[in-house]
């Protein structure tokens, strides 16, 4: 008697979880693709979207040893801007990946424990 009890809250909970890992990755897709669909660039976090306007500009030590800030060329502030953009994309590669994986993970437990809750013998009585 038990063993069948322990058993079926295993075998619940690992349903549930499966549910709730279907949920996710369901809502975090939606996510990336509305991302995709309304901005024009991916988003990335408020903090790495204005990384290259606030950078700290580096500075120079003059031979007099003056302490003299370095303006950013127009070479650095592109090479910035080129690695914002695969920022970018690695981001939506991960969301999506990421999406797929929760989906996927949770789809495999709850149709791999559904059968064990719903089949005819689990509803009948192995008292």
């Amino acid at each position: 008697m038990k063993t069948q009890i322990i058993k079926a809250i295993f075998t619940n909970l690992l349903f549930v979880l499966g549910i709730i890992l279907m949920v996710m990755g369901f809502t975090r897709g939606v996510s990336t693709v509305v991302k995709t669909v309304v901005f024009d660039k991916y988003p990335l976090d408020s903090h790495e979207e204005i990384r290259c306007e606030t950078e700290v500009p580096q500075r120079v030590i003059s031979p007099e040893g003056d302490v003299i800030p370095k303006e950013k060329s127009e070479e650095d502030k592109q090479k910035c801007f080129d690695r914002l953009e695969q920022s970018r994309k690695v981001g939506q590669v991960e969301d999506v990946t990421n999406s797929i994986s929760f989906f996927v993970a949770g789809a495999a437990l709850a149709f791999t424990f559904k059968r064990f809750i719903f089949s005819k013998e689990g509803k009948g009585g192995d008292k």
